[in-house]
């Protein structure tokens, strides 16, 4: 394609004929939206590529990306922009080169590109002033160059980044990468997701080290990383909650190979700072759960949804975990589940949690019974045995007691 300036565009833009620069319909009309500036909720998410016919924009090969790139640049309304395909050369750079005009866009997701487009798409990204969150899916060929600038990006501090997610990034040295950009941007970071990028160990020691800065992050998702052998690594991020100046909110780590060990490093931490802890899918048993128990046993636990879904807990393990929430006065949302006999073990699900939440053994046990849980979902199912007892602690949370006899 020819090499236009910004003035050319400008010149052109109110005449230019849509349909002749875009290779579809659909395409001329999303480009008559864009220059018409429409102001709708549905258009601030923009999605442009190959990979699905739904997109807002697909790319083909007769169209002219020098005309989208402006008009998303000029465009006062898209704050979210997906990108899923970059061609090579002149084409990409001249799309790239327009949306970083945008005064508009907070959050750019990159999925399936090859290294010379996330390559030019990240050397554009400072330029973008409103940009909060920055969002790298899997499928990503990242070389050498790309990864350079997406170190150089971080590292400069000039994006104030509210949301950084790389999700399948696996390629050596993004840990480090990370870790150096974390110290620039760590002050307004809230949400940091690295979900399923081989973390182990070492990575998670020095992960936790950069996360010093990040005195903001109100969400950590760690999922589907290898935490097997992160005892160290677990108990650091543990230590870490337990700083004053960290108030996280949620912590993800579903699906790590988290054993009992791990949990032990984890939990205290874990339970006394979080409001939302996932730990379904890992490797826990009865004694990985007692130690939990003892933690949400504290007066000072801060947890109010605990998933626990697809961890193999057993009978022991259930009567184990009851037995801490009996005394816990912060859970209100508990999920479990698993994948063995459904009808046997909700029935001994019931009757676990059944004493802890109404014990009538005594008129002093049931005044000590639980009276914060309001749900317990068994996968897709409430446990409907106990249900009376949960909606009452939903419905009145001040009542400390219940009358035995209405039970």
């Amino acid at each position: 394609m020819e090499r236009r300036d910004y003035s050319y565009y400008e010149k052109h833009a109110a005449d230019i004929n849509l349909e002749e620069i875009t290779s579809s319909a659909k395409n001329a009309n999303t480009l008559q939206r864009l220059r018409n500036g429409d102001d709708d909720d549905e258009r601030s998410r923009f999605y442009l590529g190959r990979r699905f016919f739904t997109l807002d924009f697909y790319i083909g090969d007769e169209d002219d990306l020098g005309w989208l790139g402006y008009f998303i640049g000029k465009n006062e309304c898209v704050h979210h922009l997906h990108i899923d395909y970059l061609p090579d050369g002149e084409e990409g750079h001249a799309l790239m080169e327009g949306i970083a005009r945008s005064q508009s866009i907070r959050e750019i997701g990159l999925h399936a590109l090859n290294d010379d487009g996330f390559t030019s798409t990240m050397r554009i990204l400072g330029s973008l002033s409103q940009l909060e969150g920055l969002i790298i899916l899997g499928d990503i060929s990242i070389g050498s160059d790309g990864l350079s600038e997406l170190e150089t990006l971080l590292e400069s501090g000039v994006c104030k980044l509210q949301l950084l997610s790389l999700w399948g990034i696996n390629f050596e040295g993004i840990v480090d990468i990370l870790s150096n950009g974390l110290r620039s941007v760590g002050s307004s970071l809230k949400e940091l997701g690295l979900r399923n990028n081989s973390i182990g160990n070492e990575g998670l020691l020095d992960l936790v080290e950069a996360l010093q800065t990040c005195t903001g992050l109100e969400i950590l998702n760690l999922c589907s990383n290898d935490f097997s052998s992160a005892a160290a690594g677990l108990g650091s991020i543990s230590d870490w909650l337990q700083r004053d100046e960290v108030k996280l909110n949620r912590l993800g780590i579903s699906r790590c190979h988290i054993n009992d060990e791990g949990l032990l490093a984890l939990a205290q931490g874990a339970a006394n700072h979080c409001k939302e802890l996932d730990l379904h899918g890992n490797s826990i048993t009865t004694l990985g759960l007692s130690h939990l128990s003892n933690s949400i046993q504290s007066d000072s636990c801060r947890v109010e949804t605990l998933h626990l879904d697809h961890v193999p807990m057993g009978v022991d393990g259930m009567e184990v975990l009851a037995y801490g929430l009996a005394d816990n006065k912060s859970v209100r949302h508990l999920f479990l589940g698993d994948e063995t006999d459904h009808i046997t073990v909700a029935s001994a699900r019931c009757g676990a949690f059944s004493t802890a939440l109404c014990d009538t053994s005594s008129v002093s046990s049931t005044y000590l019974s639980n009276h914060t849980l309001q749900e317990i979902r068994d996968g897709d199912f409430l446990l409907r045995d106990i249900s009376l007892y949960l909606r009452l602690n939903e419905e009145h949370p001040q009542y400390a007691a219940r009358d035995v006899k209405s039970f």
